[in-house]
């Protein structure tokens, strides 16, 4: 395994493989169009960076610092993502739509606090105990992703979509769900909300 990347400031459609980068540093590097594939990144510190149409698939990014990092439409599937803190990375000026898409991952005890990401994709995740409170997460979808405990408080959901998502907990009163698209059985916990007893 790789334990450090090469000294390039700038990479262009490079693929890294197995790169072991565990509590590792990586400083003002650019990504563009980059594939990383069973890379290890646990505890560290993208600083400065910019990823831009890059993927990474079956990555370990538990608790990555993104600290003043650039994210535009980046994709990441069967990664373990878990307590990342997105609301350190640099998001103001990127284009609209887009933003991250998560497939298959791993996403407890994330935040995406007071984040405007419309657009934004969990499909088929975990997402355990994630803060989503105060964000803009117009259009954005959690087709199949468990949402057990996550927080949704003055959250802007108009136009999301739910569909085959499970145990989320939204009320309806402190958030903004208009043409938000619900599955049939799970949107009945949405009238705990409203005080209504079903029987």
């Amino acid at each position: 395994m790789e334990h450090v990347l090469p000294s390039d400031e700038a990479f262009y459609g490079k693929t890294f493989m197995d790169l072991s980068m565990e509590q590792g540093k990586v400083s003002r590097k650019l990504f563009e169009s980059c594939v990383f594939e069973s890379c290890d990144f646990t505890e560290a510190f993208f600083d400065a960076c910019t990823f831009k149409g890059c993927q990474f698939r079956k990555c370990k990014l538990t608790a990555v610092n993104v600290r003043n990092s650039k994210f535009s439409d980046v994709q990441f599937y069967e990664s373990k993502i878990l307590g990342v803190d997105w609301t350190k990375a640099y998001w103001r000026g990127l284009e609209l739509g887009a933003p991250l898409f998560f497939k298959e991952c791993l996403l407890n005890a994330s935040s995406f606090y007071d984040l405007k990401v419309s657009g934004i994709v969990f499909e088929d995740c975990r997402a355990h105990d994630v803060d989503f409170r105060e964000a803009t997460l117009s259009r954005a979808r959690f087709t199949g992703t468990d949402l057990s405990n996550s927080l949704f408080v003055n959250t802007n959901l108009t136009g999301a979509d739910f569909n085959g998502a499970t145990n989320y907990e939204i009320d309806v009163k402190k958030n903004i769900i208009n043409n938000a698209t619900f599955c049939r059985y799970e949107a009945v916990s949405l009238l705990t909300s409203l005080g209504i007893k079903l029987v």
